[in-house]
């Protein structure tokens, strides 16, 4: 595990932290937005592609409900790396792929995906309109994307949150061991997604967290 290239994580114990939390307290929310993002987005087979995947999670979880072929995208290789266990541990090889690559250069041809989906990776990308560029040149027409944050549902969220309290930890519930989330003004999620061309999106803001629809 490379620490010093590893943006978000100052060692190799908050990466392996974080993990472990996906794995545990979090682990609840993952299926339940997996659900979510089949439901709403009306696709479930073909090239699915999680941006900023961690330890992919969520990318298990749309693998183990779906017919995807799902790539897992990190700029962390220390993430990769745990990405590819827990691939390996769930008997996903070859149905979720995890790729080192940033989401300002996706490595990747355009219109190569059916879905893309992020939890909690927007508030760390630099270029807000970049991204959502990259985004949509490597989404299929037809395609979708699912981009943003949150538990999924209230439920899920009280578990997660009562999990922390076991182990003592209360505060910043959706970062436990990065820096915390940026905050955006009002208006700069709906300008940077129109200043990368993009017309046709919804935003949900609901008990299932802050969710960015957009089609191609």
């Amino acid at each position: 595990m490379n620490e010093a290239s590893d943006p978000f994580w100052k060692t190799a114990g908050d990466a392996r932290q974080y993990d472990e939390f996906t794995r545990t307290t979090f682990a609840v929310i993952y299926p339940v937005i997996a659900g979510q993002v089949l439901e709403r987005t009306g696709i479930s087979r073909g090239t699915c592609l999680d941006v900023g995947s961690g330890p992919a999670p969520l990318a298990i979880a749309l693998a183990l409900q779906s017919d995807f072929l799902v790539t897992a995208l990190d700029i962390s290789p220390g993430m990769q790396s745990l990405a590819a266990r827990n691939i390996r541990d769930r008997g996903l090889e070859g149905r979720v792929i995890p790729v080192l690559g940033d989401v300002r250069a996706i490595p990747a041809d355009g219109e190569t995906f059916d879905l893309v989906v992020s939890r909690g990776s927007y508030h760390f990308w630099e270029d807000l309109p970049g991204a959502f560029r990259e985004i949509y040149r490597v989404m299929k027409p037809g395609g979708m994307a699912y981009i943003g944050g949150g538990y999924g549902s209230p439920e899920a969220r009280e578990s997660v949150l009562a999990g922390r309290k076991e182990r003592g930890i209360v505060d910043d519930p959706d970062n436990p061991s990065r820096p915390r989330f940026r905050k955006f003004r009002p208006g700069e999620i709906e300008d940077s997604i129109e200043a990368a061309g993009i017309g046709d999106y919804r935003i949900i803001n609901d008990d299932s967290g802050f969710w960015i629809l957009f089609g191609k």
